[in-house]
């Protein structure tokens, strides 16, 4: 989630199916293009969330905005509950991707403001798996104290365009520690949604 930084980008494109022709057009171009709203996508949020005198109201409505447009929220919902899904209602699933939009919002927005000052290097860009359309762009957040942190976005190309699907920081995946997390709450709670849901309202309401 440390996308929303500021980035300097040179963006390597490596095509691991080595096709030709027209394909091998498209795919570059499609590789070319997951670095740039990587790089786009950062630089907006660098500029909306920093914005002197701004409330914090404000900055959690533009926050919202970001990750709504810039991250499949329905996808890494499903993900995170996995079998659960399957077992929810449809009001259950949707109670819970909005409050995991909100968990999102309140968990991560203030983590990046210790970052205003970091930047994000964009190094390549390749295929997550041969004949997949999700994109796996390596990247390097520069801190200005401290060693540079190794960032891979997990990003495909959807109905609503690029959008970020995982973010891997030194290895460790957000989505798959989320699911953990989560996995751990409903396996205590005889695997209800329901339970889950009112778990995270709590959170929030906490916070």
């Amino acid at each position: 989630f440390a996308a929303v930084l500021a980035v300097s980008q040179t963006v390597a494109i490596q095509d691991q199916r080595g096709p030709v022709g027209t394909a091998m057009a498209w795919a570059a171009g499609s590789f070319a293009n997951a670095g740039a709203f990587l790089a786009a996508l950062s630089q907006r949020a660098t500029r909306e969330l920093n914005q002197a005198g701004i409330s914090e109201e404000e900055k959690q409505r533009r926050f919202r905005a970001l990750l709504v447009e810039g991250f499949d929220v329905a996808a890494i919902g499903r993900f995170v509950l996995g079998r659960y899904w399957r077992g929810a209602s449809d009001d259950e699933r949707q109670e819970f991707l909005q409050i995991f939009e909100d968990t999102l919002i309140f968990r991560f927005l203030p983590i990046l403001s210790d970052y205003t000052e970091d930047t994000l290097q964009v190094d390549g860009v390749r295929r997550f798996a041969d004949g997949d359309k999700i994109f796996s762009v390596e990247s390097r957040l520069k801190r200005k104290s401290g060693p540079p942190v190794r960032l891979d976005w997990r990003i495909h190309q959807g109905a609503n365009g690029y959008q970020i699907l995982d973010v891997v920081a030194e290895g460790v995946s957000v989505a798959v520690t989320l699911r953990s997390e989560y996995n751990a709450v409903l396996k205590q709670n005889g695997g209800k949604v329901s339970e889950l849901n009112a778990a995270l309202r709590k959170m929030i309401a906490g916070i």
